[in-house]
């Protein structure tokens, strides 16, 4: 580990900091536990070296090991293992928490003592504006210097100011409208395939996402390691319907769509455009706009008939999205009631192989079983959308909308 670094509290950065958090994460309630499930110990070496064993190979360990957020280890402790107190924990990094009024305000200031050098802003302030047009509107009169996630419809006008820059990156987020395959009609392939057939995808794409988003072709972005392209799939209502025979459902069905605004604002008109493709084919598709908490209760309570949103995969791995989301240990998957055995063996040995070319096959083999059993339709794949005043510059875009402010100046 890196010598002479130091944490916002003033305390040395130890091994002891990278024990206590790994064992903090792994023993933790959250979704990312599930990439330390071959952890078997990890131990201080001396100040300046951990040794972790493991109960097996992990191919993926390096990149889920960079994911880790450290803090120190007596403050972890302090916190009582309370999973949700990261926040107040101490950091390392180029700017430290001022403040913080939850769902308003986060004020960061420069670390004067960052072992890179303190950065060239004095602080940054972080404000949440619950209103599209409100972001909009700020930055546009110079209330605010740097928004993100913006929607196709909303670009022109930012576009069109002499005052900011829009800017593109590739990202790693996709967007996706699973089945919970636990419940009728949806535990028939054929009828998840039948919806998929319904809906003319790439003409959605081109009219609502022109610009942020591309056809998707996997159910992970093409940026990730493991994406292998699949065949998309045709628009054809007479096929949809003949799916939807086969399988019982000749007079349709009704069903709901739960979806939160959080995702995106074009989530809404997305949700609501596929349920017209949808009622074409004699099946009533109810969407549902929810409020992000009371969506997140249902979406981890398994309690919806079909979902939509959007996902990352914040470790450029598929085993963060395929391993993590589509694998049934026991017989049981957590996430959306699709178990596959097959699937299942595929993704452990992509997790625990340490060749990489090898890994690559098995997640297009395990892509391809995802794809064609209609786990999900997945129509597009995001870019990652920034916009700031002209004079901002250095600013680092991210594939994880998760922008970097170390090298941030303000021209005068």
């Amino acid at each position: 580990m890196r010598e002479g670094v130091k944490f916002h509290d003033g305390s040395a950065f130890d091994a002891a900091d990278v024990v206590a958090t790994l064992k903090r994460q792994a023993g933790g309630p959250g979704g990312l536990a599930r990439l330390w499930g071959q952890l078997e110990d990890v131990q201080a070496v001396d100040p300046t070296t951990v040794e972790i064993k493991l109960t097996e190979p992990v191919g993926p360990f390096l990149r889920n090991l960079s994911f880790l957020q450290i803090a120190p280890s007596e403050a972890i402790e302090a916190a009582g293992g309370e999973y949700g107190a990261a926040v107040q924990l101490p950091g390392s990094g180029p700017f430290r928490v001022a403040s913080f009024t939850p769902g308003q305000t986060l004020a960061l200031e420069a670390n004067a003592d960052y072992w890179d050098g303190a950065p060239a802003l004095e602080g940054v302030r972080i404000v949440n504006i619950p209103e599209l047009s409100g972001r909009i509107t700020a930055l546009l009169n110079d209330e605010i210097d740097v928004t993100w996630n913006i929607p196709d419809d909303q670009l022109g006008v930012l576009q069109d100011s002499n005052d900011v820059e829009v800017q593109l990156a590739p990202s790693v987020f996709y967007l996706y409208s699973w089945f919970n395959a636990g419940r009728k009609p949806f535990d028939d392939a054929r009828v998840r395939r039948a919806l998929w057939h319904a809906v003319d995808v790439e003409q959605v794409v081109k009219d609502l996402l022109p610009v942020t988003g591309t056809l998707a072709k996997a159910p992970i972005a093409s940026t990730v390691f493991g994406w292998a392209e699949q065949q998309p799939y045709a628009y054809d209502p007479e096929k949809a319907k003949q799916l939807l025979a086969e399988a019982g459902y000749a007079d349709g069905f009704s069903a709901e769509l739960k979806y939160s605004v959080n995702f995106g604002s074009s989530i809404d008109q997305i949700a609501q455009t596929f349920s017209a493709y949808w009622s074409e084919i004699g099946v009533d598709i109810r969407p549902m706009q929810l409020e992000h908490a009371v969506f997140t209760d249902d979406f981890r309570a398994l309690n919806w008939d079909m979902m939509m949103a959007t996902n990352p995969t914040f470790t450029e791995d598929a085993d963060y999205t395929l391993g993590r989301l589509y694998a049934s240990p026991g017989g049981v998957n957590e996430e959306n009631n699709y178990v596959n055995p097959e699937l299942h063996e595929i993704l452990m040995r992509a997790r625990t192989s340490v060749d990489q070319a090898e890994r690559a096959e098995l997640y297009k083999r395990a892509g391809e079983i995802i794809w064609n059993d209609a786990v999900g339709i997945f129509p597009a794949e995001l870019k990652a959308v920034y916009a700031n005043r002209r004079d901002v510059k250095g600013l680092d875009l991210s594939a994880i909308y998760a922008p970097h402010f170390r090298n941030v100046s303000i021209a005068d």
